[in-house]
Order: C-alpha cells, then structure tokens, then sequence
C-alpha cells in the first residue's frame, strides 16, 4: 500500500483521466469539424466568385455596346490556383460563364456557372461542392 501512494505523490495522470481528455477532444473535433469545412468550401466559391463578377461585367459591357453576345470573345480566362475560367455558349441573348475546378486541387470536379441573359438577367448554379 505504501509503495502505491508514493507512485500517485509523484503527480502523473491515470488511465482514465487521459482516456477522458481525449474524449472531450473528439467530441469538440466533431462539433468544430463542420463549420470549419464549410468555411473552407465558401472561400473557394467566393474565389471563383469575385473572378465569375469581373468576367460577368466585361461581358455585359460587350452587350450593352452591340445589343448581342454575338462575337463575344468565347474563350479561357486568366486561371487562379483552384480554377479555370471560360466563356462559353455565347449566343445573341444569352451567355454562359463557367468556373471549373481544376485537376489536383481541392475544388477539382466542382464547376460554377453563370449564364447571362439579354433581359437582364442572370442565374448561377454550382456542382461538385
């Protein structure tokens, strides 16, 4: 008995105590794992985003000046880290603006498309996220 109390005065932790620390990290891991992915997949969408606007008013500013798309440069756009950019489909009303993951990164497979339309209008959808 004496040989046990001069183990526990020597202050190291028990079994239990670290078996309980660890599942109170994994519980709060699984309440933090969530919204830290989530966060992460709004910054990639708000990269491609910020670059879908620029492209989306420089095709605009094409159809206000000819009243069509037609012509309009259908093509690749300047590439970020994570995606590359085109135009594609531009026809008299309508044009569409594509976002696409690209290979090795972690949007890979996504796509992100804006389609313009000659009213106005616009509408944006989004895969692969």
């Amino acid at each position: 008995m004496r040989g046990r109390k001069a183990l526990r005065a020597q202050g190291g932790f028990t079994l239990v105590e670290l078996v309980i620390v660890l599942v109170i990290l994994a519980i709060l891991l699984v309440l933090a794992l969530p919204s830290y992915l989530a966060a992460r997949r709004n910054a990639y969408f708000a990269e491609a985003a910020e670059r879908l606007q620029e492209m989306r008013e420089f095709a605009w500013s094409f159809y206000v000046e000819r009243q069509s798309f037609d012509g309009f440069l259908d093509g690749p756009y300047q590439s970020t880290a994570n995606w590359d950019f085109s135009y594609s489909s531009c026809a008299a009303t309508s044009c569409l603006v594509v976002a696409t993951g690209r290979p090795g990164t972690r949007v890979q497979g996504a796509t992100v498309t804006v389609t313009l339309y000659g009213d106005g209008t616009s509408t944006v959808s989004s895969s692969g996220f």
